[in-house]
């Protein structure tokens, strides 16, 4: 019953977008096919799940089948969007992933889940983003074949948040704030979220640079209540990014630091709770090198360090994306060729190297894991 109302809704969706052409939106649709085979020597996490869905880090090994070798099939992380444009003034996003972080190798039980539901008005050197949308902070994404598990966890933290945006650009700089919702609650209940009735505050400024580059500073903040003690807590971050094409090469890279972080929706390490404050930094740098027409090799590195590790709460089954890690280092390199110029294949190596807090000692565990496949853009 379940598959076949997404099915319905999605359906729905895609109709009533068409439908809009009567009121003058072109309609650009875009994404990827995305299939592939995975191999790990141990356990990985995707977030908060043990399996190969999107992998972030490596998982402690608790039991004796964390430290065994596995392998899956994917056809998740498949992305499918639209962009909806009627003059220069009025344009919206619409994006969906097929991914489901709570199935390890599904088929038909992928569901889709929505990326972006936007729309964008500009005028002169004004635009305003409203919906749901890349997070105004930590803007930049690196360059690897996991789409969904980038360098999260690893010094990637911006992600999806519901918001409303400003930016002013002035010449070639831009300067804007945000205001969105501190976090995401999927439960049926109200929480802590909804009850402390405090948005969060996002500021960025940024230079454009030649081939398509940026560099900037951004933060993002807000205050965490706990209905439990009836506490408060800052949650907050700086972050330095930069992004540039030189030739061949291109660069992109972020750096930030952070407490509390993860409380505000973030795809972070820190998390405090109703009692402690957690403090973090990390960052990540990853390149891409156009070989010839036809292949690219990537490559990049990132971590996060938990800053003050005995406010961090132990590891348990089945808690938070990040609950418990107190280390975690990602090392990748890949490879593509293009078959055509819209098929591509692709290969990626993996390392994963994460320490987690158990509840009797520290634990490190170190993961590596190839994953190779089709890549169809369109």
């Amino acid at each position: 019953m379940k598959k076949m109302a997404s099915a319905f809704l999605l359906l729905s969706a895609t109709s009533n977008i068409w439908a809009l052409t009567q009121n003058g939106f072109d309609i650009i649709p875009y994404g990827f096919i995305r299939a592939s085979s995975s191999y790990s020597d141990a356990g990985l996490g995707s977030f908060n799940n043990s399996n190969m869905v999107a992998p972030t880090h490596a998982v402690p090994q608790l039991d004796n089948t964390s430290k065994d070798s596995r392998m899956s099939f994917q056809a998740q992380q498949t992305r499918i969007g639209v962009n909806l444009k009627k003059d220069k003034n009025i344009t919206a996003k619409l994006e969906f992933d097929f991914v489901d972080f709570n199935k390890s190798s599904p088929t038909t039980q992928m569901n889709p889940r929505v990326r972006i539901a936007s729309v964008t008005y500009e005028f002169e050197e004004h635009k305003f983003i409203i919906g749901q949308d890349w997070d105004f902070f930590s803007p930049v994404g690196a360059f690897t074949y996991n789409y969904v598990g980038n360098y999260f966890l690893a010094g990637n933290t911006g992600f999806m948040r519901q918001q409303v945006q400003y930016m002013n650009t002035q010449g070639a700089w831009e300067f804007g704030g945000a205001i969105g919702m501190a976090g995401s609650n999927p439960g049926v209940s109200e929480g802590d979220l909804e009850l402390s009735k405090s948005p969060s505050y996002a500021l960025r400024a940024m230079r454009k640079l030649s081939g398509n580059g940026r560099i900037g500073v951004s933060g993002i903040y807000a205050r965490s209540h706990f209905e439990v003690n009836n506490s408060s807590h800052d949650s907050y971050s700086g972050n330095f990014f930069y992004e540039q094409s030189l030739g061949r090469i291109s660069l992109r890279s972020e750096f930030y630091f952070a407490q509390n972080l993860a409380n505000l929706g973030a795809l972070s390490i820190g998390r405090g709770t109703a009692t402690s404050n957690v403090k973090e930094h990390g960052g990540f740098l990853s390149s891409s090198f156009k070989m010839t027409e036809k292949s690219d090799i990537t490559a990049g590195i990132g971590f996060a360090r938990i800053d003050n590790e005995k406010s961090v709460t132990p590891f348990a089954a089945g808690a938070s994306a990040s609950a418990g890690i107190l280390s975690n280092t990602v090392a990748r390199l890949g490879y593509e060729y293009k078959v055509t110029t819209d098929l591509s294949l692709h290969c990626e190596l993996s390392r994963y190297e994460t320490k987690f807090k158990l509840a009797a000692k520290d634990d490190m565990n170190i993961a590596h894991q190839v994953d190779a496949g089709i890549l169809l853009r369109f």
